[in-house]
């Protein structure tokens, strides 16, 4: 199992959800990996590629192959492809290896042009999820077989966390991304405190980009779910793009 790579140029995409009953985005992540392997480019998937958690087997089995099966053309063109464990694709950790034309990892520090790149899902800094997991699970779950019977639902969690975030924000004298939780910006100021210039999650389903001074940031890809959009990395420079409009 590794953790660390050395990459000029990476490119960041998390929360897939393949296999969700709202997640629509299967044609989307195509296009992307065959504009990565045509650019020659390294790919990360930073946890919830898949989600088992909230779907079959069935389902994930007739969205995932065409998905997968660019991995190779990655590979073929020099890239490297990264799949970093998530909470909706947990159980994958029994795989922490080298799975095919993938690299499974827990997370990813990446060196690139001189700087150092904290790739992390962002499931182990959500309070809900460490205080009782069993109960998480279970809401997750649940959510699930809400999503089947009505799709729409998910965009009126999406809302209600971000006015969540506003009044939590009011209390808060720490500059973090509309929505979520204060947990995740006092991870991301540890994790650069550690010497990491950029720290990278996904989780929250926020898309957005924070300036934490001196060089260092914070970006969160979102979800493809919603917003399809991704961390490119090019020698130790990273930007938030949208998907298809920022690519080149």
């Amino acid at each position: 199992m590794i953790t660390r790579a050395d990459e000029e140029r990476l490119l960041v995409i998390s929360d897939l959800h393949l296999g969700n009953p709202f997640c629509r985005a299967k044609r989307d992540v195509v296009a992307f990996l065959d504009y990565a392997a045509h650019m020659g480019c390294s790919v990360c998937i930073n946890g919830d590629g898949l989600d088992i958690a909230q779907t079959s087997f069935t389902r994930i089995s007739a969205e995932a192959p065409e998905v997968f099966g660019r991995f190779s053309r990655i590979a073929d063109a020099g890239g490297h492809v990264y799949y970093v464990i998530g909470n909706h694709d947990i159980v994958l950790e029994h795989f922490f290896e080298t799975w095919g034309f993938v690299q499974l990892v827990p997370f990813l520090n990446v060196h690139s042009g001189g700087r150092r790149i904290r790739i992390e899902h962002g499931h182990l800094y959500d309070p809900y999820f460490v205080s009782n997991p069993l109960l998480y699970e279970f809401g997750t779950a649940a959510a699930g077989l809400l999503l089947k019977v009505y799709p729409p639902a998910y965009r009126l969690w999406v809302a209600i966390e971000k006015l969540r975030g506003r009044a939590r924000s009011r209390h808060s004298t720490r500059q973090g991304i509309e929505g979520e939780h204060q947990h995740v910006i006092e991870a991301v100021e540890e994790l650069i405190g550690r010497g990491f210039d950029t720290v990278i999650f996904g989780h929250t389903h926020h898309l957005g980009q924070v300036d934490l001074g001196r060089g260092r940031s914070y970006v969160n890809t979102g979800s493809w779910m919603l917003e399809p959009a991704f961390a490119e990395i090019e020698g130790g420079r990273v930007a938030l793009r949208r998907w298809p409009e920022d690519k080149e």
